[in-house]
C-alpha cells in the first residue's frame, strides 16, 4: 500500500507500483534463500554416495541440484532488479533507468551480501558477469516485448543454461565456478576420475539449454511483433473504414447541396411569374398569384437553411412545432406522438436554423419511441415551455430510457439516424442546451432548452 501512495493508483504508475512491489519480493526471497541451506541438502547427499560408492551418475544429479538452486536464486535476484528497473522507467520516463540500474544493483547486491557474512555467499564470478550481460542484452533484444511475464520466462531460460557453465571442470582455470559448493563437486569428480562425464554432460546442458533459451527469444519476439502488425492492421482498417465513410457523407452532402442549387432555378422561375400574377387586374388571379409568391418564398427560405447550416432566422414555436410534426406524422411511429404546447409559448420567438433544430427534435422522438418498442402502451410526448428567456421543448417517454453518447455518431438503438453527437452539435450552435432526467414511473425526460428571440429580450 506504501507503494500506493508513492506512485499513485492510476494508468503506468499503478503498473509500476505493482512492477516495483513484485520486485521487491523477488530481492527479499533471494536473500532469504541465502540465509537457508536446507536447499542444498539432496547436493551433499548424492555427492557423499558418489564418492562412497564411486559413482559418477551421483555427481550428475549433485551437480544438476546445484545448478536448480543457482539458477533460482540468480533469478530471483536479476528479475527483481530488472522488474524494478523497468517499472522506474515507466515512473521517470526514462529508459535509461532500465539500463543503467539493474548491472549496479545486482553487482552491490553480490558484494553487500559478502559484507554482511550471510551463511551462504554466491561467487561473483565471470558467470555472474556473463549471466549481467547476458541478461542485459536479452532487456534490449526484448525491449519490444510488452508482457512482462515473457521477459522473466527468457531470463530464467539464459540464467539456467548459463549456471552449466559454473560445473564444468575444463572452465575452472578461467574464472568460472569458484563457489564452495561448485569447487567440491568438480574435486570430488576429479578425484573419481570423472570430469570428462561432467565437462561432457554439462556442456551439453549449456549448449542445448542456450538453443531453448534461443529459441523462446526468437518465439516471444516474433510473436510481440506479428500481434503489434495484427493491431496496426486493425487500426488501418478501422481509419480506412472512417474515411470511407467520411467520403460517402461528403458525397451524399455535395450531391444534397448540389440538388438543393438546382432547385433555385426553376424556383426562381415561379417566384417570376406568381409576381406577374399578383398585379393582374383579375383580383382572384391577383389572390392566387400572391398565394403562389409567399409559398416560393417560404421555399426559397428553407432551401438557404439546408444549403448553409449557419444560415438562421427568427421563427415562432407555433412555426417550429408544425414543421417539425409535419415530418414526424408521415412516419409509421408518428401517430403516437402527442404535442402540448402552452399558450403563451406559441408565438414566442426563437432565432434559429428551422430545418436544423427540426432534425434535432425529430432525432430525439425517434430516440424515445425506440424506447418505447415493446410496449403495449407507449407514451412519447412533446411539450413546450416558455420561461422569461427561454423556451424548453421536452421530450418525454415511458420506455426503458437509453444510453447517452458523448461522442458517438448513432442514436445507440442501431439505428443510421444523426445520433446525439448531431444533437449536441446543432444545439451548441443555438447556445441551447440538452439535459436528460428520469422519468417517474419510468422513462426518460429530455430537455431542449434554446434562448427566445433577441428582439423579445429587449
Amino acid at each position: 500500500m506504501a507503494l500506493v501512495g508513492v506512485f499513485g493508483v492510476n494508468g503506468p504508475e499503478w503498473k509500476a507500483a505493482v512492477r516495483c512491489f513484485f520486485a521487491f519480493m523477488m530481492v527479499a526471497l533471494w536473500l532469504v534463500s541465502q540465509s537457508i541451506q536446507l536447499t542444498f541438502i539432496p547436493v551433499y547427499s548424492n555427492l557423499y554416495l558418489a564418492v562412497t560408492i564411486n559413482e559418477g551418475s551421483f555427481i550428475l544429479i549433485s551437480a544438476m541440484w546445484l545448478v536448480l538452486n543457482n539458477a533460482v536464486r540468480v533469478n530471483l535476484l536479476y528479475g527483481g532488479w530488472f522488474v524494478f528497473s523497468d517499472g522506474l522507467a515507466d515512473v521517470f520516463d526514462s529508459k535509461r533507468v532500465a539500463w543503467i540500474l539493474p548491472p549496479i544493483a545486482i553487482t552491490l547486491s553480490y558484494f553487500g551480501i559478502s559484507l554482511l557474512h550471510f551463511p551462504s555467499v554466491p561467487h561473483f564470478g565471470v558467470p555472474a558477469l556473463f549471466a549481467i550481460i547476458s541478461v542485459w542484452l536479452l532487456q534490449y533484444i526484448t525491449r519490444d516485448v510488452k508482457r512482462a511475464g515473457y521477459k522473466i520466462a527468457v531470463q530464467v531460460a539464459v540464467v539456467f543454461s548459463i549456471q552449466w557453465l559454473d560445473l564444468i571442470p575444463v572452465l575452472t582455470p578461467y574464472g568460472f565456478g569458484w563457489g564452495e559448493l561448485s569447487v567440491a563437486v568438480k574435486e570430488a569428480s576429479l578425484l573419481m576420475e570423472k570430469d570428462h562425464l561432467l565437462n561432457m554432460v554439462c556442456g551439453l546442458a549449456f549448449v542445448f539449454s542456450s538453443l531453448a533459451s534461443l529459441l523462446l527469444t526468437k518465439l516471444f519476439v516474433s510473436y510481440e511483433k506479428q500481434l503489434r502488425q495484427l493491431c496496426l492492421l486493425r487500426r488501418r482498417e478501422r481509419e480506412l473504414t472512417r474515411i470511407r465513410t467520411d467520403q460517402a457523407r461528403m458525397r451524399l452532402y455535395q450531391e444534397m447541396q448540389y440538388l438543393v442549387h438546382d432547385l433555385k432555378r426553376p424556383l426562381t422561375t415561379v417566384l417570376g411569374l406568381a409576381d406577374l400574377l399578383s398585379i393582374s387586374s383579375d383580383q382572384a388571379t391577383a389572390s392566387h398569384g400572391r398565394a403562389i409568391m409567399s409559398a416560393a418564398e417560404k421555399l426559397e427560405q428553407m432551401i438557404g437553411e439546408i444549403k448553409n447550416p449557419d444560415c438562421v432566422r427568427e421563427a415562432s414555436v407555433e412555426e417550429i412545432v408544425n414543421y417539425t410534426m409535419a415530418q414526424v406524422r408521415v412516419l409509421p411511429w408518428g401517430n403516437i406522438v402527442s404535442v402540448v404546447i402552452a399558450d403563451e409559448s406559441m408565438k414566442k420567438s426563437i432565432t434559429l436554423n428551422v430545418i436544423r433544430f427540426s432534425r434535432v427534435l425529430v432525432n430525439l422522438l425517434d430516440n424515445a419511441r425506440h424506447a418505447t418498442d415493446g410496449l403495449g402502451s407507449p407514451l412519447v410526448s412533446l411539450k413546450v415551455r416558455a420561461a422569461w428567456n427561454e423556451i424548453f421543448f421536452i421530450i418525454e417517454d415511458n420506455g426503458v430510457g437509453f444510453t447517452e453518447t458523448e461522442t458517438g455518431e448513432n442514436s445507440g438503438w442501431g439505428s443510421t439516424g444523426l445520433g446525439i453527437a448531431f444533437v449536441r452539435k446543432a444545439l451548441e450552435g443555438f447556445n441551447g442546451a440538452l439535459k436528460y432526467e428520469e422519468r417517474t414511473g419510468g422513462g426518460v425526460v429530455c430537455t431542449v432548452s434554446v434562448p427566445t428571440a433577441r428582439t423579445e429580450g429587449r
